[in-house]
């Protein structure tokens, strides 16, 4: 496998935890007015943008950086915890962002090479029941048709058309990234089967925190698909992400050993 190229200077449904206490968080929210799922339900712009092959370098470039971007603000909230996987949140005038975090003990570039293969993510994500891989673009970047299961109260399901791109640290320090947002595609349209959903910015953050000890965080700014699925209450989402990160993270645990040539080139 060729070396990745490196960085530019979850729909969520209510679930129980076995075994999973959480934490309340002093001056966490522990619950929204409403008024995020109301103007993101409004908003009509189309979030997706075209796929141009000859403007592939500039998508790929902001796709990236606009995860680097959300993953920098510094204005992020611990809202709950539940057995040291935190949930933070960031509200701002339009979007309410959420990140995910945990420790794993896995190396970072064997979780990166595993995270950025989206037709994988339906062995851990039960928000991703089929992925096809539409364009290798380049050896980082890959244009993916991803169909969601029917959740809460959606009569059909929903799919995507998503560009993931990933880059490997530039300097010490830096994360591993895996970026995803919505293009169009001519060969992809809108059918009455699913219900066209789209991702503004969201993906992976990784980052090696020691020998064998990784950090993986999982952000999305959050649009009008995604908060169909999204309670007013914290503790309900907290919930959910808890259980689907601890399948990522066995998912991790369970194929660290798949892919150990491949680490050469990282």
């Amino acid at each position: 496998m060729t070396s990745p190229r490196c960085c530019p200077g979850f729909g969520p449904s209510l679930g129980t935890v076995s075994g999973g206490t959480e934490r309340p968080v002093p001056g966490g929210r522990s619950a929204w007015t409403g008024k995020y799922i109301v103007s993101c339900k409004q908003e009509e712009m189309p979030l997706s943008v075209p796929w141009d092959p000859s403007n592939q370098v500039y998508l790929s470039y902001n796709n990236i950086s606009s995860l680097k971007m959300l993953a920098a603000k510094d204005n992020w909230a611990l809202s709950s915890e539940i057995n040291q996987v935190g949930l933070y949140t960031l509200e701002d005038d339009k979007y309410l962002s959420f990140h995910m975090e945990m420790l794993v003990n896995v190396d970072a570039a064997h979780a990166f090479l595993l995270l950025s293969d989206l037709r994988r993510r339906p062995e851990w994500d039960k928000h991703y029941r089929n992925v096809e891989l539409v364009q290798q673009v380049d050896e980082d970047d890959a244009i993916y048709h991803v169909i969601s299961p029917i959740l809460g109260t959606d009569p059909k399901p929903q799919d995507f058309v998503i560009l993931a791109s990933r880059r490997k640290p530039c300097d010490h320090g830096d994360p591993y990234v895996i970026a995803l947002r919505s293009v169009t595609l001519p060969t992809h349209p809108e059918t009455p089967e699913y219900r066209r959903g789209e991702t503004l910015c969201s993906g992976f953050c990784v980052w090696r925190e020691g020998d064998q000890m990784t950090k993986v965080s999982y952000y999305n700014q959050a649009t009008s698909g995604f908060l169909n699925y999204v309670t007013t209450n914290v503790a309900g989402l907290s919930l959910e992400f808890y259980n689907t990160f601890k399948a990522c993270e066995k998912f991790l645990l369970d194929n660290r050993n798949d892919l150990a040539p491949s680490l050469q080139t990282l």
